[in-house]
């Protein structure tokens, strides 16, 4: 079967490769669509040092069951399902207090030890499953993954009722933020990025205020809309170390700083004796296991809308042009959000 192969750095190829065979507690899933996400761009460049390629990447898909292992109860052959790729011990002290991602035995698929989903076929444990009804289209189902972080992130944040809201990062996680902050009951929402074209969609995700940082004293203007005050809440979705040090400044007292972008490269100097003074509080989050079922809910229902982040749907005889050529990593021809289908 066809898959995608990670060998090295800046080495990505299309190989035939073993059709897998699931475990008594794994199923096997016939591949219908895969996100395309910014850490497969982290891949592609080399920069995740625990990837031991060879390597099927691609981690945020779903398909059709089309056998399960014998002790498989909770899906069935013909099942459409999302899986989630965060594999968990479900043994060790923050397994059981539902911390997955800090699993002692942690494993990722297609990144960590496990073979991922830009393939035709692929096995994932049966807990992974999560059943999509008919009514989701395959191209949504491949940003379940994508909005399953952000709602997990809000879960946990403590955003007051009629938040101020600032997101940095107009990306396809920061615009689903802004649509669960509004739905959370936030007042206002600020978008924070450098492209016009991706703060433009803001409008359709509850977005209030959008500021390009190329053209706008982002600070000050936030400052000024508050009063001085600042905003409640602060949601650093881009991974840039200038937007760390925006958020931290325009971050209200007694505010909370929520990190969910991939930092790459040195460590980002902030004041943390502001974050003392005024006691502010930060959390980081990498997980998205717990909020799969909500992601499938929202899109399913139709509340929260992913189709107009899609700009490009691809084969997977495409993806390795699209890494290669740059696409993907300089965002050209009005790239959004890629998904992989398989028809």
């Amino acid at each position: 079967m066809k898959a995608l192969v990670y060998r090295g750095e800046r080495d990505v190829a299309l190989c035939d490769v073993p059709k897998p065979a699931p475990s008594e507690t794994e199923v096997l899933v016939e591949t219908k669509a895969v996100g395309i996400c910014g850490s497969d761009l982290g891949i592609y460049r080399g920069e995740f040092p625990k990837i031991d390629p060879p390597l099927t990447i691609g981690h945020e898909g779903g398909g059709i069951v089309r056998e399960v292992g014998r002790l498989v109860t909770s899906v069935k052959v013909g099942d459409r399902v999302a899986v989630s790729p965060i594999v968990y011990c479900g043994r060790c002290e923050y397994c059981l207090r539902g911390r997955y991602s800090l699993c002692d035995d942690l494993k990722t698929m297609g990144m960590i030890e496990i073979n991922g989903e830009y393939a035709e076929y692929f096995v994932a444990p049966e807990r992974n499953c999560h059943v999509v009804p008919d009514r989701l289209s395959w191209n949504a189902a491949g940003l379940i993954d994508t909005l399953a972080g952000p709602a997990l992130a809000m879960d946990r944040a403590r955003m007051p009722q009629h938040a101020t809201v600032a997101i940095f990062g107009p990306g396809p996680a920061g615009l689903f933020f802004a649509k669960l902050a509004k739905l959370g009951g936030a007042a206002s929402v600020t978008l924070v990025g450098t492209r016009d074209e991706r703060l433009a969609l803001g409008a359709q995700y509850g977005v209030d205020t959008r500021l390009n940082v190329r053209s706008e004293d982002v600070v000050s203007r936030i400052l000024e809309a508050t009063d001085g005050r600042g905003v409640d809440t602060v949601i650093e979705a881009s991974g840039s170390p200038q937007a760390i040090l925006d958020g931290v400044n325009v971050l209200k007292k007694g505010g909370e700083l929520v990190l969910y972008g991939v930092f790459d490269g040195e460590p980002v100097p902030t004041d943390l004796l502001r974050f003392v003074l005024n006691e502010n509080s930060c959390f980081g989050i990498a997980d998205n296991t717990g909020g799969y079922r909500l992601a499938i809910e929202l899109l399913s229902d139709g509340i929260v809308d992913a189709e107009p982040l899609v700009s490009h749907v691809l084969s997977i005889d495409e993806l390795p042009e699209a890494f290669a050529g740059g696409m993907i990593e300089k965002r050209t021809g009005g790239y959004i959000k890629g998904v992989v289908r398989f028809e």
